[in-house]
């Protein structure tokens, strides 16, 4: 569905909702999450997660299940607290001091915030593409190659070379820079440098892909090479992403989750998300009374 038809049916079909047999819409009021939080195989399964730094409670007793396979779009307006539960996946709010973490998160039936969890191999396994381009100063083979070296993936020359040809043919890089794996990864335009970190996290053999706003600081066309990527690599990943842009998370996601202050208030799919919300909150978001 484009945007445009999203736009123009909006309004329409969150009418007939409430004049349907469903009812009002839930109350502003009402913070409890409402819709399907819980999916029938999940690749990981998030229960009562709450974030604090030091006094401020960031992220208030989320429920969440990624489902195997699937793209997960993490929506709501700027500090709502979407990117601090999706950095709570693979634990990277480890690396802020004053930040706490309770609740459990499932990977394989484990809590992965069990004290005996090595995060090391656990980013292997769930890895992240950030909001800005951040390649290694090194070549571009040299950060495909990075990672699989230092996990021990790679014995010899020749497994090196299949891992970073694989990684760059699954990002939808490799026809553009075969001939210059070593050249600075950083000399690569912007939509180049996200596919290359893309395929950096590729490269480890993940089994989810964490994206925080992976096209905000790229033009349109860029935008569009990363959703077609998107689209491509659920074949053989489960995908969060975050992201600010309506029209982004209604083309590549199939679940879509909205926050609010902190708060999970609805999950679905992205078609009931977007045409039929309801939670008077996120009808207000995404037909833009605020955000």
């Amino acid at each position: 569905m484009s945007s445009d038809q999203l736009t123009s049916t909006k309004k329409t079909d969150s009418k007939a909702y409430r004049n349907g047999k469903q009812g009002t819409l839930v109350d502003r009021n009402n913070r409890s999450t409402i819709g399907q939080p819980t999916v029938h195989d999940p690749r990981m399964s998030c229960r009562n997660v709450n974030v604090y730094y030091e006094d401020k409670h960031a992220i208030h007793d989320v429920s969440l299940d990624i489902g195997k396979n699937e793209v997960i779009a993490l929506i709501g307006p700027s500090g709502c607290g979407k990117s601090t539960f999706l950095r709570c996946l693979n634990r990277m709010n480890d690396t802020i001091d004053i930040c706490r973490v309770t609740g459990e998160i499932l990977l394989d039936g484990n809590n992965i915030y069990d004290k005996n969890i090595d995060v090391v191999p656990l980013r292997a396994r769930v890895g992240m593409v950030f909001q800005k381009p951040n390649p290694f100063p090194k070549s571009i083979y040299d950060n495909v190659a990075y990672g699989p070296k230092i996990h021990g993936l790679v014995q010899t020359r020749d497994e090196t070379d299949e891992i970073v040809k694989k990684s760059l043919l699954k990002a939808g890089l490799w026809d553009e820079v075969k001939d210059r794996l070593d050249k600075p990864g950083t000399g690569l335009s912007g939509g180049q440098q996200q596919r290359l970190c893309i395929a950096r996290t590729i490269a480890v053999g993940p089994e989810i892909i964490l994206m925080d706003e992976p096209c905000s600081a790229l033009d349109p066309i860029a935008t569009a090479r990363i959703e077609e990527l998107i689209d491509e690599l659920r074949e053989n990943y489960t995908i969060a992403i975050v992201t600010h842009s309506m029209q982004q998370a209604s083309r590549v996601s199939q679940r879509t989750a909205f926050f609010h202050l902190g708060d999970l208030i609805e999950v679905g799919s992205t078609n009931q998300i977007f045409l039929s919300p309801m939670h008077q909150l996120t009808e207000d978001y995404i037909t833009g009374r605020f955000g």
